[in-house]
């Protein structure tokens, strides 16, 4: 009997550690930025795809609060941040084609914003390019 008892002693001070000492995950802050095509200055949702976009890259910006890349075939980038921040966000876009009359095309424009990062929360907003 006292060997039983020792050894529920043991599990249960083993069981105790391990639950006093785990690790806390910080939150972090999701951004999802939307890039949609304008003429007026109202948002259209007409999707950008395979626009640029960048996050806090200007010098006096951390490189942890620094982002870039391209937005999916939907117009979305999205990327997460570790802290809570206000940043600045740039979409800058440019295609080249030929449309029906076989005339090349170039269209090229940008947007920018700002977004607030919360921990723990999902921010989105939308750039308009123009």
């Amino acid at each position: 009997m006292k060997k039983f008892a020792v050894v529920l002693y043991v599990l249960a001070t083993v069981a105790l550690l391990a639950v006093c000492t785990q690790c806390k995950k910080e939150p972090v802050c999701e951004a999802i930025i939307h890039v949609h095509k304008t003429l007026t200055g109202l948002d259209t949702a007409d999707a950008v795809p395979n626009c640029y976009v960048t996050i806090g890259q200007d010098d006096s910006y951390a490189e942890f609060a620094k982002a870039e890349g391209y937005t999916d075939a939907n117009g979305i980038f999205s990327h997460t941040f570790r802290y809570e921040a206000l940043l600045d966000v740039v979409a800058t876009y440019s295609n080249t084609y030929v449309n029906e009359n076989n005339q090349e095309i170039y269209e090229h424009g940008t947007g920018a914003s700002r977004i607030k990062l919360v921990p723990g929360e999902v921010a989105e907003i939308v750039v308009l390019i123009q």
